[in-house]
Formats: structure tokens, C-alpha cells, sequence
């Protein structure tokens, strides 16, 4: 028999003993207390199985039989917490629990993941569609209807999230043999259909010219709400380092060497849901700790702000203007605005980020050169293991 197939059904009727076990009905019992269907399958991790299922009449148990064969898949452990049968909201809860207690996770992703699964896989206010149904009638197609409705009601960045954590959920199913695969990883490319309400204008592949990120940081030291809100030193740093917003909102004084012209970088300011901003010292990857070069005119510009810095609980160099921590979610906002104002709508607080991995490589800076300075993980496994990581490299400086 091939994988998933079954052989002959045979159903024979029983009749319960004075000890209530049931047994065969021998021949000329006319009358039986139930009926018993069996047969054999081959599961799918290649092991043939009996299969028996029991009913009132002869053709009702057939039909319990095959329909359980129909469903059937690799029996699950004993103490498997998630089966076929298991809802997906419960298995949202079993896999909740497991990411709580994985210290690889920051917590800024466990956050996010966190908040799509409440929102959007199980649906706060009323069930999703997914909601109540069983693990095992999730298919392919169940789930392409789900992102195309996420994408459309929130948008295609909000579908992308929850298929990233539909494809760790039903993984964690697989683990547990309650499905024999994901069917997230046989989805192909969702295309969502035509939203009533205006696209963003946001462009996430493009890159500022030289031109006009010099005029969005001049229009930072200048335009009055900019200033108020202490924006012009910190989109400076992000143009000069292609840090992540939240690095640079938890870079210390203490890690920068102004004589020497490096910042230290890797922790990252968090805001946990239902708390204020706080200070997580490990990155977002192992790659997050990383020295980088400061260009000249970076250099002098921090060094200006320190002459004139308040001092603040957590020796940060970009406070908030009420020398708190900021939130990067906050201030990516007021960034958006002041983008705005300068007439480029399409950019976000992290064009700066993707300006300087544009800049190096037209520079000429190698691939292992450009993931130090930004704090990704690796190009390829050859530069991870024959390079070295922790080179300070001058094209940053000079690009920047």
C-alpha cells in the first residue's frame, strides 16, 4: 500500500457477554449489540496499522471507519499537548507557552508575534476564522484565505507577520504528529486583492540619494516641532551608522570612543506590552553586538551634543526632550511626520538603515564589510567562519 492508503474493510457483528465484554456474533445470532468495522493502513511514517471503528448497524460502522481513515495521520504521542483534533486556538496557547519560555527570542519579537496571534490567529474581540478549527482542517487553501483576509482588512505587512507565526505554530503540530505537514510551507506567494482603502505610499526597497538626506537632516535642525522633539542628532546617527532605531534610541555615552571615532552598539530600548520603554543589552541577533566606525562629521556632531548634554538615569545619548527613554515606536512616528514635511512620503525611519547598505555597496565594501556594520547575521557561511567578525572597517567612515 502507498503512504495514507488502506486495504479491505471488513465488519463483523458483537454481542456483549455476561462479563460486558463485547465478542464475534457466532453464526445464527440474528440479533447483535453493535457492529465492528476494521482494516488495515499504511500510515504516513510508512508503518501499517489496524484501524477499528464500531456503530449500531453494519453500514454505520463502514462509514465511522472510513471516514476516520480518510483523516488519519501519524498517531500523535501519548502526551503530545497538541493532536488532530486539538482547536487552534488551544494550539495557539501550547505554542505560546513554549516561545515564552525560549530565552532565544527578544523581547521586542516576542512581542510582535504575540500581538498577531491574539489580534489577528485567534481575534480579540470576536473568533477568526481559524479559530475553531481543529489543527487538522487546516489546509493549504484554509490558509490563503485567511492572509488574503488579513491583507486586505490590515494590510500586507500584518499578513506577512501572521504567516511567519502560522508556519512556527503548525511546525510545533508537525513536532507533535498531529499533522503530517505544515501547510504554510506549500503556500506560494499570497496576492491579496484590491484594498478599499488608500495603499501606503511607503517604499521599504528604496534608498535616499546623497541630496536628500542631507536636506531631511537639515530640515531636522531647523523646523521647530523637529527640534522640540530632539530629532536632529538622532537621524544624524541613524544616517551615520545604520543602526536600528531602537539601538540608537539605547546608545550610552559610555559606548561611544569619540577620541577614537567608534560606537558600540547592540542593546535596544523595548517597550513591552502594558510597560514603558525599557533597556534590553541583548540585541535582536548574536550579530547585534558589533564597533563601528564613526564618519568625521558624525563624530563632531556627538561631540557638540556632549558638550551640551543633560544627564539622564540611563546615560543615553538620545533621550526624550523629558530626558525619559524613548519609544521607538513613538519616535519612528514623528520621524514619518518630519519625512513627510520634507516631501518624502515614501521613506520611514528605516530608509536610513537601507540608505547606508546601498552606500557601502556602491563603495565597493565587501558583504562580510556591510553585515558588520549593520548587525545582521551573516552573507554566507564562508565570510561567518573565515572572516572575521569583529574588524572595524574604514569604507563605513568614508562612505558615511
Amino acid at each position: 500500500m502507498a503512504l495514507g492508503e488502506w486495504g479491505s474493510v471488513s465488519v463483523t457483528g458483537q454481542v456483549r457477554g455476561a462479563d460486558g465484554r463485547f465478542r464475534s456474533a457466532g453464526e445464527g445470532v440474528r440479533k447483535v449489540d453493535r457492529w465492528r468495522a476494521r482494516g488495515k493502513v499504511r500510515d504516513l511514517d510508512g508503518v501499517v496499522r489496524d484501524v477499528e471503528r464500531y456503530g449500531t448497524t453494519r453500514a454505520g460502522a463502514r462509514r465511522e471507519l472510513e471516514s476516520a481513515l480518510r483523516e488519519r495521520v501519524t498517531p500523535a504521542a501519548a502526551d503530545a499537548a497538541i493532536g488532530g483534533d486539538t482547536l487552534v486556538k488551544d494550539a495557539a496557547e501550547v505554542w505560546r507557552a513554549e516561545i515564552d519560555a525560549d530565552g532565544r527570542l527578544s523581547a521586542n519579537t516576542r512581542k510582535v508575534y504575540l500581538n498577531a496571534l491574539a489580534l489577528h490567529i485567534i481575534g480579540r474581540d470576536t473568533p477568526s476564522p481559524l479559530a475553531n478549527l481543529a489543527i487538522r482542517e487546516v489546509k493549504v487553501s484554509t490558509v490563503e484565505r485567511f492572509l488574503r483576509r488579513v491583507s486586505s482588512e490590515s494590510g500586507p505587512s500584518a499578513a506577512k507577520m501572521c504567516r511567519s507565526v502560522l508556519r512556527a505554530l503548525l511546525d510545533l503540530a508537525v513536532k507533535h504528529d498531529a499533522i503530517a505537514h505544515n501547510p504554510v510551507r506549500s503556500l506560494g506567494k499570497v496576492v491579496a486583492p484590491a484594498r478599499d482603502r488608500r495603499e501606503s505610499v511607503r517604499d521599504g526597497q528604496r534608498a535616499f540619494t546623497r541630496e536628500e538626506r542631507d536636506a531631511v537632516l537639515a530640515l531636522a535642525d531647523s523646523q521647530p516641532r523637529a527640534v522640540s522633539r530632539d530629532l536632529g542628532d538622532l537621524l544624524a546617527f541613524l544616517a551615520g551608522t545604520g543602526a536600528r532605531i531602537g539601538e540608537a534610541c539605547a546608545v550610552r555615552w559610555s559606548a561611544l570612543n569619540l577620541a577614537e571615532g567608534t560606537a558600540q552598539l547592540g542593546p535596544t530600548v523595548v517597550a513591552p506590552k502594558g510597560k514603558g520603554p525599557v533597556i534590553q543589552e541583548v540585541g535582536k541577533t548574536k550579530a547585534a553586538a558589533r564597533v563601528v566606525r564613526l564618519s568625521e562629521w558624525l563624530t563632531a556632531r556627538l561631540l557638540d551634543r556632549q558638550v551640551g548634554a543633560y544627564p539622564n538615569e540611563w546615560d543615553v545619548v538620545f533621550p526624550s526632550p523629558l530626558a525619559k527613554l524613548r519609544d521607538p515606536s513613538n519616535t519612528s512616528k514623528h520621524v514619518r511626520a518630519l519625512l513627510d514635511d520634507a516631501g518624502m512620503q515614501w521613506a520611514t525611519s528605516h530608509t536610513f538603515r537601507k540608505t547606508v547598505a546601498t552606500w557601502l555597496d556602491a563603495a565597493g565594501a565587501s558583504g562580510r564589510e556591510t553585515a558588520n556594520q549593520l548587525g545582521h547575521a551573516r552573507p554566507s557561511m564562508t565570510q561567518d567562519v573565515y572572516m572575521s567578525r569583529r574588524t572595524i572597517t574604514e569604507h563605513a567612515a568614508t562612505a558615511l
